[in-house]
């Protein structure tokens, strides 16, 4: 990655809900090991994948079946008072105490890091205003709408001057001019102001705005980690998973039999064409296509592999590869 400090360790963490023996038991996080180091970072996964587990077993909310990991380099088992006083985490779950007002609430969190009172209530106001809330730091959180809710959690993420945050689900539930100021939030706490963060998402475009690194996870193991211009590149993906954008005048109908009865595979989104290829001659064929079927071709573009595209061919392959290895007849 872009700096050699690394500020996540995780080896061998296991976590199972209920009793091991139990075969109710549920396996949340399975022999998990990996690191990431100082930057924007993301961790990314499907529903059940395992993302708030890990981020909760990190901080200490929950104890580890298995398994070693370090934040900072503190161990998360002996180290937690170490962790928490340099670490921000901004939950996925509002935390509010009814009655209360932002300032005490996010002063109240502070005071849980390790500040002291007058040093967390400063901290409060001046984190309340670096997040846009300075106006409201006297009214009841409970009143709150969610953007300013999203914005607060932030703002208890910053109070005691962290190096490194957590971000679960930072954009959750904003609309869209509330997504680009958070995203543009983020970003400038990483660049501008150096502090590394792990953001968990499963928001894929603004992972992409935020973070420059992300480790994929999928049934509570890691399937793949890399820079996300790295994960985005062509190579990336194997022949199968290159797409054409195609724009056509005149029957389309036409056009798609003429795809279809030469192998080719597409499907159709906002009139536009997306034909699957492996060939390296995919133009000329298109175009030959065209000709016989008797429409025009406006654009023929090769589409930019984004961090979806990975996302679902890694979750794909690790599910195809599941089915391989799984015997006949096993959970």
């Amino acid at each position: 990655m872009g700096s050699t400090q690394e500020v996540l360790f995780v080896d061998g963490i296991t976590k199972i809900f209920g009793n091991p023996k139990s075969e109710h038991s549920v396996l949340a996080l399975n022999e998990i090991s990996f690191s990431i180091n100082s930057g924007a970072n993301s961790i990314l996964g499907p529903n059940g994948a395992g993302k708030s587990t890990l981020l909760k077993v990190l901080l200490g909310y929950i104890g580890a079946t298995s398994g070693d990991a370090q934040v900072l380099g503190f161990d998360i088992f002996k180290e937690g008072k170490q962790i928490r006083e340099r670490v921000g985490y901004m939950p996925e779950h509002y935390t509010l105490i009814p009655g209360v007002n932002a300032v005490k609430q996010v002063s109240l969190l502070g005071r849980i890091a390790g500040l002291p009172k007058a040093e967390a209530m400063q901290r409060s106001h001046e984190t309340l205003q670096y997040v846009g809330l300075d106006e409201a730091r006297y009214r009841k959180v409970n009143e709150f709408s969610t953007g300013m809710l999203q914005r607060l959690k932030l703002a208890q993420a910053l109070v005691n001057d962290p190096v490194l945050i957590f971000l679960d689900e930072p954009t959750n539930g904003l609309d869209p001019k509330g997504r680009i100021d958070m995203i543009a939030l983020i970003r400038e706490i990483s660049k501008d102001h150096g502090i590394d963060i792990i953001v968990c998402s499963h928001l894929l475009p603004d992972i992409e705005a935020m973070c420059d690194y992300a480790t994929i996870l999928n049934r509570g193991e890691v399937v793949t980690q890399g820079s996300i211009s790295e994960l985005t590149g062509q190579e990336s993906l194997s022949q199968e998973q290159k797409v054409m954008n195609v724009r056509i005048k005149g029957n389309l109908e036409e056009f798609l039999i003429g795809l279809k009865e030469n192998g080719l595979q597409f499907r159709v989104e906002d009139k536009i064409v997306k034909v699957d290829f492996s060939d390296e001659h995919i133009n000329q064929k298109i175009i030959e296509i065209a000709y016989k079927t008797g429409v025009q071709i406006r654009t023929m573009i090769p589409r930019k592999v984004i961090l979806e595209d990975v996302f679902i061919h890694r979750i794909e392959d690790d599910v195809d590869n599941s089915n391989v290895s799984q015997p006949s007849g096993g959970k």
